[in-house]
């Protein structure tokens, strides 16, 4: 997806001294607007599908764990814990492909509201748990915000 390149970006706009997602809610702020393509202030299943073009190498409309993370090595290896962690997280049927069925699935998470499509607050929400829970990884051995 386009959310570990936005990451990438954000970290590089930073100056890219090391791995620093914090503060948090302004990685993840940065990161919907890097993934809104059409800015009109929502993220959709569309622009999903859009973003995971990138990492889709072969162009068979599936993501390989190996697509995904040699995309994330190339560009920032510091983040290579991370991506293979985030993988496991959208392959929610555990087949080593991300497809319809696992951007359906998170989706349907990031859409907390349920509308059909995610709002900036609820991005927001995602990707700062997403930051806490896998804190670990990239390089904080405490809590951010």
């Amino acid at each position: 997806m386009q959310y570990l390149a936005a990451i990438v970006a954000f970290i590089c706009w930073q100056g890219c001294q090391g791995i620093d997602l914090r503060p948090y809610n302004v990685t993840a702020l940065s990161m919907f607007v890097n993934n809104d393509l059409n800015q009109d202030g929502f993220f959709t299943l569309d622009e999903m599908h859009s973003s995971f073009t990138i990492y889709d190498t072969d162009h068979d409309g599936r993501v390989t764990r190996h697509e995904y993370t040699s995309y994330v090595n190339l560009h920032t290896p510091t983040l290579h814990d991370l991506s293979h962690a985030l993988y496991d997280d959208y392959d929610v049927d555990h087949d080593h492909h991300l497809d319809e069925h696992d951007f359906q699935n998170l989706f349907n998470v990031m859409d907390a509201d349920k509308d059909n499509r995610v709002s900036a607050l609820e991005w927001e929400q995602y990707w700062v748990s997403q930051f806490i829970k896998y804190e670990h990884l990239h390089g904080h051995g405490h809590m951010g915000g």
